[in-house]
């Protein structure tokens, strides 16, 4: 099976200059590719800033079909402006696809990741051929969930779970590895239930994308901000120092919209 495939970051083009979906598949349609332009994370979107920082991130298209993408903080951007060029490679994903791997969208990149699929260019090409989805998934227990679990403890887990079933949003604040809680929740959901929870894994939030599951840095001075608002629920799945500081300042979570 291919995947089409799209890149949206800063380039100078004969069209406009700036973020943009600068590369897509050849035989991708407008629908699709306005569709992918609306989620795609421009300058200063990430919350870490050092070179490398990436962000998982999954949302559903129209017409039956979902879209994986890893967000990177890598180059500069074309206008110099500093603070980095924020690049994110997109693939499009049909029922078919992410149900050969247990409907998990991170068992999704890590078999595209492994097969060389997922690339940083550091001149973006005019064009972008599909990419093929090798393998499959037959949905095994997560060997290190438990223990993952057992940290995060079962009252933060069954609101993570919660909040990953409502049609809201929720911003998460934890010192526990991201990536792995939010693929711990997926797999306490049934198949079918995974494909509605929309998430990212580092992308400061957005009216523009509107993910059911977002995160916040186990950072004082992140949680301290004071842009307009948090993005719905704040659940905190703390286990270590900032657990006690969180719970003696108790700040008022308030995280800068981003573009």
């Amino acid at each position: 099976m291919r995947l089409e495939q799209a890149i949206f970051t800063s380039v100078r083009s004969e069209r406009l200059d700036g973020y943009q979906l600068a590369a897509r598949s050849t035989d991708m349609p407008d629908e699709l590719a306005q569709e992918l332009t609306a989620w795609g994370p421009a300058h200063d979107s990430l919350w870490l800033t050092a070179p490398g920082t990436t962000s998982v991130n999954f949302h559903a298209l129209s017409h039956d079909r979902w879209c994986v993408s890893q967000t990177t903080l890598s180059g500069a951007e074309y206008s110099g402006r500093g603070g980095g060029r924020v690049y994110t490679q997109m693939a499009v994903l049909p029922r078919e696809a992410i149900e050969r791997f247990a409907s998990d969208p991170f068992l999704v990149l890590r078999a595209l990741a492994a097969s060389g699929r997922v690339t940083v260019h550091d001149q973006v090409p005019r064009e972008l051929a599909s990419i093929p989805l090798v393998g499959r998934a037959a949905g095994e227990p997560l060997e290190w969930m438990p223990e993952l679990v057992a940290k995060a403890g079962a009252a933060a887990m069954t609101e993570l779970t919660d909040a990953a079933l409502r049609n809201e949003l929720a911003t998460v604040i934890t010192d526990l590895p991201v990536e792995r809680l939010f693929q711990a929740v997926l797999h306490v959901l049934e198949p079918a239930q995974r494909l509605e929870v929309s998430f990212t894994t580092g992308l400061r939030p957005s009216t523009r994308r509107p993910f059911r599951l977002s995160m916040v840095p186990p950072d004082p001075a992140l949680i301290r901000q004071s842009p307009r608002s948090h993005q719905g629920k704040v659940i905190e799945v703390l286990t270590g120092d900032l657990k006690k500081s969180t719970s003696r300042e108790a700040p008022k979570l308030r995280i800068r919209p981003s573009t």
